[in-house]
């Protein structure tokens, strides 16, 4: 019964298909087509063309705007992220070595300061002045 009913609906719309199709076709002199009782259409015609032609100058332009727009918001965000990169890599640096231990460097000891002889004289004991390197 189903394979009935789509044959049937089938049929109707070529039967609608081929009624559209010949009434188009046919007019008032038997079904010939004269070139004056074509009008051309007011939608796609050579008024619509020159109203196209018009609207590609504000078009181009809102393109043009927009384009440069999201140039400059790339630029702008692809800074941002350069500089967001750059502090995440300085915080994992920070913490990681706050994390690792480090070897503590052997105690450094200087060498016992060297005395130098400031003035010398017979009758006095020369003066031992010390300097700490």
């Amino acid at each position: 019964m189903a394979a009935q009913q789509q044959v049937f609906y089938s049929l109707l719309i070529v039967c609608f298909l081929l009624n559209a199709v010949l009434c188009e076709t046919t007019s008032d002199n038997g079904g010939e087509i004269i070139d004056s009782d074509v009008a051309e259409g007011r939608t796609f015609g050579h008024h619509f063309l020159k109203r196209m032609s018009f609207a590609v100058v504000p078009g181009a332009f809102v393109v043009g705007v927009i384009t440069t727009l999201l140039a400059a918001l790339t630029v702008v965000s692809m800074k941002g992220l350069g500089v967001g990169v750059i502090l995440l890599v300085l915080a994992i640096g920070q913490m990681l070595s706050r994390a690792i231990p480090t070897v503590q460097a052997a105690a450094y000891h200087a060498p016992a300061p060297v005395p130098v002889v400031y003035s010398h004289s017979h009758t006095q004991q020369p003066v031992w002045l010390e300097k700490e390197w």
